[in-house]
């Protein structure tokens, strides 16, 4: 057999193999604490809106400070961006997915490459969506949702997991490799980032 053959074969079955286990056990993880926030948010959206129905001013169990609240950012126009559906909505359906998606590999299916590349399109959205929404509530309403907070904490580490997993198998090389098994410093300084733009702008309001 030519050597190019081997090497063919060898990409092949290196692409077909099941997942790492913690690449699986992690979007479960991922999954279930996102799907958790998503529907905390609905159901708060729902007791926000049944307490200005009966003529009270909402007070919601997220509330924390002036600063630390959901009810600062839950009927913004940033809460609801595609065709006034709200975000949390699109947590529930975007997270349940994704956890089906952790159980099959978790049962050591192998998925095909155009699977893949869905997937990496729907963290890369994610990851667009969870930081232009982290520049919105931090800059312009001046506020930060607890819940919110809590799908930004699982999305980050999802976006780079997948992609540097993804990376490396569409572009085998010790760059790529590297990339891969640097990604806990990286999802690291990307909290540490974030976490600084967010003391550097409210400061000790955060605990007021």
């Amino acid at each position: 057999m030519a050597l190019g053959d081997v090497q063919h074969r060898d990409e092949i079955t290196q692409q077909e193999a099941p997942e790492g286990r913690a690449l699986s056990v992690w979007l479960l993880i991922a999954s279930a604490v996102g799907l958790y926030a998503a529907a905390s948010l609905v159901l708060d959206k729902l007791s926000y809106y049944e307490q200005l129905a009966a003529g009270k001013t909402p007070n919601l169990s997220c509330n924390l400070n002036p600063i630390v609240g959901c009810s600062q950012v839950i009927n913004t126009a940033q809460a609801s961006i595609f065709w006034n559906l709200p975000n949390p909505v699109i947590g529930v359906v975007a997270w349940s997915a994704l956890g089906a998606l952790a159980v099959a590999l978790l049962a050591q299916r192998r998925l095909p490459a155009w699977f893949w590349i869905g997937l990496q399109a729907g963290v890369l959205g994610g990851i667009v969506m969870v930081s232009w929404l982290e520049q919105q509530t931090i800059f312009h309403l001046n506020a930060l949702c607890p819940w919110c907070m809590v799908t930004w904490s699982v999305m980050i580490p999802t976006f780079w997991v997948v992609t540097t997993r993804n990376v490396f198998r569409w572009w085998p090389t010790r760059a790529t490799r590297t990339l891969q098994t640097y990604v806990v410093p990286i999802v690291i300084l990307h909290y540490a980032v974030l976490a600084l733009i967010i003391w550097l702008h409210f400061g000790s309001k955060l605990f007021s």
